[in-house]
């Protein structure tokens, strides 16, 4: 059973505002050090479980987080930010995967840290339709590859809104949300000793085929609208993108994978766009 964890921090242990989660901010070194020992306990737990390998593909920001010195050195990390899968990277080769820290989607909820791949940049993506955030789309392209989403850890409003997607996934519980920036934060002990339990569970579950990949019949369309007409209209250079609205564009694939593809082009180029100011 090899297992892929995707590890981002806004729904680490002990981790509620900017300051700790971005690079270059004051309290950032903490953050990395919840960070390891959050992806540590889910790695213990997925060994427990019966797993045979772990790849980490480190999935926040610049994705150099994860202090490679202090890993559990059973595990492999993938790191750094330039991968076609993004935060997904390495599920070409992985029967399971955990999304370890997550968080929910811009705009709809008080969950910390709730953004949708980028920040300020983003009001809303939409997938077939539907507002999303990154477990939805990161699933679907997991589905893609026949790996089910079997493990996720975050905050309480987090939970909410995963199980409408994967109602039968294994959660870690890190924290209750109160606010954007702000949580009423487990112990370490506690959180860890969820994740750790929730990684054992989930892995013998996938063991046993409890499991289901997250799969959408194609086309699937993925949908973007922007804090700001520059973003929309440097993003609009995708081919085969639409500009729907001054600020809204779309593209769609075959598969979530292909579809994927031209929407993480779509968002880098219009976060090439943003401005400091006004967005």
């Amino acid at each position: 059973m090899r297992v892929l964890i995707s590890a981002d921090a806004e729904g680490v242990s002990g981790v509620t505002n900017t300051d700790e989660m971005l690079y270059g901010k004051p309290y950032y070194e903490f953050m990395r050090e919840m960070m390891t020992a959050d992806v540590n306990a889910a790695i213990e737990g997925a060994f427990a479980g019966g797993a045979t390998e772990v790849v980490v593909n480190d999935s926040h920001w610049t994705m150099t987080n994860v202090k490679i010195e202090a890993l559990d050195p059973r595990a492999d990390l993938i790191k750094g930010f330039h991968k076609h899968l993004c935060m997904v990277e390495g599920v070409q080769e992985a029967d399971a995967v955990f999304f370890l820290g997550y968080h929910c989607r811009t705009g709809d909820s008080d969950g910390v840290g709730n953004e949708t791949i980028l920040g300020r940049e983003i009001v809303e993506i939409r997938m077939n339709g539907k507002p999303v955030g990154e477990s939805e789309i990161n699933a679907a392209v997991c589905g893609d590859f026949g790996a089910p989403v079997v493990f996720a850890s975050g905050d309480h409003l987090y939970e909410k809104e995963l199980r409408e997607t994967l109602p039968d996934v294994e959660f870690g519980l890190t924290k209750y949300a109160l606010d954007r920036w702000t949580a009423r934060l487990l112990s370490l002990e506690r959180a860890r000793g969820n994740i750790r339990a929730a990684a054992e569970a989930a892995v013998r579950r996938a063991r046993a085929g409890a499991f289901a990949p997250y799969r959408l019949d194609g086309p699937v369309t993925l949908s973007v609208t922007f804090s700001s007409t520059a973003e929309a209209l440097m993003a609009s250079l995708v081919p085969g993108s639409v500009r729907e609205t001054p600020r809204t564009v779309t593209v769609s694939g075959a598969t979530a994978t292909e579809a994927w593809k031209a929407f993480f082009a779509v968002l880098l180029l219009g976060w090439s766009a943003t401005d400091e100011v006004y967005g």
